[in-house]
């Protein structure tokens, strides 16, 4: 019973520890995340905290994990809830829920998607749920007709991604998929980043029709 209870402080602690990072984050970016700054808000000690942390770099792991992993199950619940729709309205349901997760939370997403945080490596373990959100897009490219001959550039980054290894779990997909699917994940995602940093501010023009514009060309294959 101890035990459990340990453990429950622990989670609870590391929860608000990763709440207090969060408000950092949307106050000064990356750059403010400070575990000694957050031990203070706790009403802790830095080295107390780090009894839950080893440092800013595992904080920085679990903030990246856990918007990948949010945004990853929001594409997927999009997608399962337009299962049974045509290919292209599921594509939009997928493309209209990375946009709308980002539009809510545009400091986590880019944490995942922005400027990489100067000296942090990413462990291999916070690329699981982006592999979840990869697979949901090769998939829904793949349920899209091709409505053109790929041109000879696009055969050609086909033929280079034949074979490298997929950024996804599950079936393996040639190199055409994969190329789809990149062109698909840097479309939108370019899109959307340039929206949630205000870079459209000012030009005259809704985001949101551009983003439908994209998507619409992605479904036509163009």
């Amino acid at each position: 019973m101890a035990t459990a209870r340990r453990e429950r402080y622990r989670q609870q602690t590391r929860e608000e520890a990763k709440a207090v990072a969060l408000t950092q984050l949307a106050e000064a970016g990356t750059a403010g995340i400070s575990v000694n700054a957050i031990a203070k808000a706790m009403g802790m000690t830095g080295p107390a905290l780090y009894r839950y942390f080893a440092g800013r770099d595992e904080l920085l792991t679990e903030l990246i994990t856990d918007a990948y992993r949010e945004l990853a199950a929001a594409a997927v619940a999009a997608a399962d809830a337009a299962d049974g729709a045509a290919p292209a309205d599921r594509f939009r349901a997928l493309a209209h829920a990375l946009r709308d997760w980002a539009k809510r939370q545009p400091d986590r997403y880019l944490l995942i998607y922005g400027t990489p945080v100067p000296g942090y490596q990413a462990p291999p373990e916070t690329t699981e749920s982006a592999g979840t959100l990869m697979r949901t897009i090769l998939d829904a490219c793949a349920a899209l007709d091709r409505a053109a001959e790929p041109t000879p550039l696009e055969a050609e980054l086909a033929r280079q991604l034949e074979g490298v290894p997929s950024w996804a779990p599950g079936p393996e997909p040639d190199g055409e998929l994969k190329s789809r699917a990149l062109a698909t994940w840097t479309r939108l995602h370019g899109v959307i980043s340039l929206e949630v940093q205000g870079q459209f501010s000012g030009m005259g023009f809704d985001p949101a029709a551009l983003f439908e514009a994209e998507i619409g060309a992605l479904v036509r294959g163009a």
